[in-house]
């Protein structure tokens, strides 16, 4: 297997390499092999070279941990502050398979929304191209034979026209203020998280989608510490002091002031309104049977589950749309066609 060249080791793991990588590591160390041995056997697997693992080699021998390797090799802050989490209050073998599952319902997610947006994209593509080309071909052709014969064009005709000749103009630009939209939302999550809160929850049909997926996280994140043997308020101590996750951050702050002032930790998650409400009632069911790391983990899960059906969902549901589009579209284009045609017919006659 040939050596890859020397460069960015971030780039040594592409894609699903990341979770497979995570997988095999968890089966060395669970198999009795050293942490060193183990990222230098898997490193020789992804064809690395001798400089990147000597590099790896001397930092793990001078104390680093794996929390360090696995940001070098680019993975996500949220996957590094766990390992870190776990180094220093957990089993890394455990950590490293909630990594993998972590890891995997990130890689459901991508594949199940681009298969989902897939077709319906392709068709609203193919419609634009279709009526472009009529527009360029065929419409033209038409006027021409109405002006040459000096026959009045049909209102309908015209009013069919018209409407094929700016509908693809409307799918454009809709198509473009839908692509903007994402790109604010995108630049502020990354680099405005403070207006990002704010605009997210305002806006109708997303601000769902964002409830779901930061209640999955978050409950998972509180299981986590909790079932590492940490306190509620200690992990929330944690969590801020941490300072890896925003959002995270910000909800814990709020569940501090609430928890403060004499409130239950059930009615300080109903306060923050950027989770479920249905949080409460698992943080209540959990207290009660001593179980809430458990209950929290089963709501992580149930929230994760919401959201891949609101996705699924609500995808499904352009396709109808487009397929209904697409039918008028074809009946308006013969119609074009064979109206022109009747209309020059009666008038030869």
């Amino acid at each position: 297997m040939k050596k890859k060249k020397n460069g960015d080791i971030k780039k040594l793991l592409v894609k699903d390499e990341k979770i497979y990588f995570i997988r095999r590591l968890y089966e060395l160390i669970n198999h009795g092999y050293m942490l060193e041995d183990s990222i230098e056997f898997l490193m020789l697997q992804y064809s690395a070279n001798d400089n990147t693992i000597n590099y790896l080699k001397t930092e793990l021998a001078n104390g680093k941990k794996l929390s360090f390797i696995l940001k070098k090799l680019g993975y996500p802050s949220s996957v590094v502050t766990k390992m870190e989490f776990a180094e220093h209050y957990g089993r890394i073998e455990n950590m490293l398979l909630e990594i993998e599952k972590y890891l995997r319902i990130q890689k459901e997610q991508r594949e199940k929304i681009v298969k989902t947006t897939r077709y319906p994209f392709f068709l609203t593509m193919t419609l634009i191209i279709l009526i472009t080309i009529f527009n360029l071909l065929v419409i033209p052709q038409f006027q021409n034979i109405y002006t040459s014969t000096n026959i009045k064009m049909d209102m309908q005709v015209s009013i069919l026209i018209n409407i094929l000749y700016y509908l693809p103009k409307v799918l454009i630009s809709l198509i473009l203020l839908i692509a903007i939209l994402i790109l604010y939302l995108t630049y502020l999550y990354r680099y405005k998280k403070a207006r990002f809160l704010k605009l997210i929850i305002k806006i109708p049909l997303i601000n769902n989608y964002f409830i779901y997926y930061i209640s999955y996280q978050y409950s998972q994140e509180l299981s986590l510490f909790l079932m590492s043997g940490f306190s509620m308020k200690t992990a929330l101590n944690e969590i801020i002091s941490k300072e890896y996750n925003y959002f995270f951050v910000e909800f814990s702050k709020k569940i501090e002031i609430s928890l403060a002032a004499g409130d239950t930790f059930e009615r300080a998650t109903e306060k923050i309104i950027y989770l479920d409400k249905s949080m409460a009632k698992f943080i209540n069911h959990g207290r009660k049977n001593s179980m809430l790391d458990k209950e929290l983990s089963l709501y992580s899960d149930i929230m994760l589950d919401s959201f891949l059906k609101l996705v699924d969902k609500r995808l499904k549901k352009i396709q109808p749309v487009l397929f209904f589009i697409l039918a008028l579209i074809i009946i308006g284009l013969y119609l074009v066609i064979l109206l022109p045609v009747f209309n020059m017919a009666s008038s030869i006659r």
